[in-house]
């Protein structure tokens, strides 16, 4: 290869495209409920093609000793619409380093799933990489596999306290006061916001963002729009065939009907909340759809990526998405008129929905990459103001810069859709994470048994007319998964864990405030 030549799976592609390509946003979004998946936001301040700012990205003088021979380095993550940052970016540093021959590989996470186990075994991962869900960092950190950042990225403590109070925790990323994974953006995103088509939600007689829907509006006009189409268009397209979405949408569709939780937990008591009354309402809401017949016939078998374009082709009037649909549709789809609003309410007293302050799409470094130097400075400046920013204008709300000064860098140069994207995520707060509150519920969660089924099979298995009794498989659900984690405490407290059932309760827990350190202290 060419001396300052530049290597990208998705390289040649305009970003209308890239967005496109069932590689990038289809695979990566299709984790994105668990995981965090990215997207562009709209395009920034002073933007050119889909957000990439025109007067492209300057690198800054390095702040390490770099190499200053002929060098590979090598960064893989989930593609989505992290790709079109990657790419501009590193084109960029080339320019300052041509020595450094950069390549970067945006996959889907089935091929991650792939390729990271295998470069770990065989010592040729790459440098820089996201890990799959298959292994846990506690794994890699354990086996070696990953390096600690803190002697790599310069100026390394002024560094770090740049980060929002509570980004870095004991057993999320920090084993032993080493920090081994590095997040480049923040988990604040209202994921399962009701994205919808103004004119079919117009026809209706509905504007979500006028008047927020209660679920009895959103159950009239998802029948209102069925009948308007004709067996041509639908109320909703839901993702029935991918189980963990479903999970999502019940939890904010439960929230939003008054169930104080956190994730699959009540933080107050510590217990479950799987057999919870507005749990049980808000999967009795999409049965109803169904039997209304709402929802978009052969829902049964779509996965979320599948189900999003179908509203863009006027077969359904909403989809519950987050932003990184926001903005595949802005980018993809210009001029396709839609709304994002929050998700249906019932009752008076909805609660907001949580986020973890610990951030999303973390990178570790390979722990036998021979230009560790180039992995800290590239870290280093993504991470920066700078970084920060450009990150923001091109990769957006999707995956939204974890610094918050970056983030307000950016919104004048948002759409209207993604701006809402942003107002439903200030909306949210920052929940008690069990991990703060005792470090070794990371020894507890590795002896977790999974649970069959679990909560989105039951979900999926409600919706396609195989549980006649819900409320009765959820309070199976809850017993099981009570049992399931007092035997994992068990197993860890005989393996010198210091953990009790009481670690999962935070009575001074306020679902209205951020749990903040001072909380942790006074639980």
């Amino acid at each position: 290869m060419a001396r300052g030549s530049f290597t990208s799976t998705t390289a040649g592609l305009s970003r209308r495209r890239l967005l496109a390509g069932t590689g990038g946003i289809v695979a990566g979004a299709a984790v994105g409920a668990l995981a965090g998946c990215g997207d562009a936001g709209g395009g920034g301040a002073g933007s050119g093609d889909g957000g990439v700012p025109e007067a492209g990205m300057k690198i800054p003088d390095s702040k390490v000793a770099l190499p200053k021979d002929d060098v590979q380095f090598r960064l893989m993550d989930s593609n989505d619409t992290k790709a079109p940052f990657w790419e501009e970016f590193f084109t960029a540093y080339q320019e300052k380093h041509s020595n450094i021959e950069c390549t970067y590989d945006g996959l889907p996470w089935n091929r991650i799933e792939e390729v990271a186990p295998l470069g770990i075994r065989n010592g040729t991962a790459h440098d820089v990489l996201q890990l799959p869900p298959t292994i846990p960092l506690t794994q890699a950190v354990a086996e070696g596999w990953v390096s600690p950042v803190d002697d790599l990225i310069p100026d390394f403590d002024a560094w770090k306290a740049s980060f929002p109070e509570g980004t870095f925790v004991e057993g999320v990323q920090v084993f032993d006061d080493k920090l081994y994974s590095v997040p480049l953006a923040s988990d604040r995103r209202y994921i399962s916001a009701l994205h919808y088509s103004t004119e079919l939600m117009g026809d209706a007689g509905y504007d979500p963002q006028a008047k927020p829907l209660t679920w009895d509006d959103y159950r009239d006009a998802a029948k209102k729009i069925t009948k308007n189409g004709r067996g041509r268009a639908y109320g909703l397209v839901l993702e029935i065939g991918q189980p963990p979405r479903l999970t999502g949408i019940v939890r904010y569709l439960a929230v939003s009907a008054g169930l104080a939780a956190v994730g699959d937990f009540d933080p107050k008591t510590g217990e479950y909340i799987y057999d919870a009354d507005e749990i049980a309402g808000a999967i009795e809401l999409l049965m109803a759809l169904q039997s209304d017949g709402s929802i978009f016939p052969g829902s049964a078998t779509l996965t979320a990526p599948e189900s999003w374009p179908r509203v863009v082709r006027g077969n359904a009037g909403t989809v519950f998405a987050g932003p990184w649909v926001t903005v595949a549709w802005n980018t993809q789809e210009p001029d396709f008129e839609f709304g994002v609003a929050e998700v249906p309410m019932d009752g008076s007293d909805p609660k907001p929905q949580g986020y973890a302050l610990t951030g999303t799409d973390g990178v570790v470094v390979f722990s036998k990459s021979k230009v560790k130097e180039v992995a800290g400075d590239v870290l280093s400046y993504v991470t920066s103001m700078a970084g920060q920013t450009a990150w923001g204008k091109i990769v957006g709300v999707g995956n939204p810069p974890i610094l918050e000064e970056a983030n307000r860098a950016i919104e004048s140069g948002l759409s209207r859709e993604a701006t809402m994207c942003q107002k439903l995520a200030a909306g949210m707060v920052a929940a008690p994470n069990l991990l703060v509150g005792n470090p070794d519920i990371e020894l507890v969660n590795r002896e977790l048994k999974p649970l069959s089924p679990d909560f989105g099979q039951i979900i999926q298995s409600a919706l396609v007319g195989k549980t006649p009794d819900v409320k009765k498989a959820l309070r199976d659900l809850k017993d099981r998964a009570m049992r399931t984690r007092d035997q994992a405490i068990a197993a860890a407290v005989k393996k010198g864990a210091k953990v009790s059932t009481d670690d999962w309760a935070f009575p001074n827990w306020d679902p209205f405030k951020d749990y903040t350190s001072a909380d942790y202290q006074a639980r």
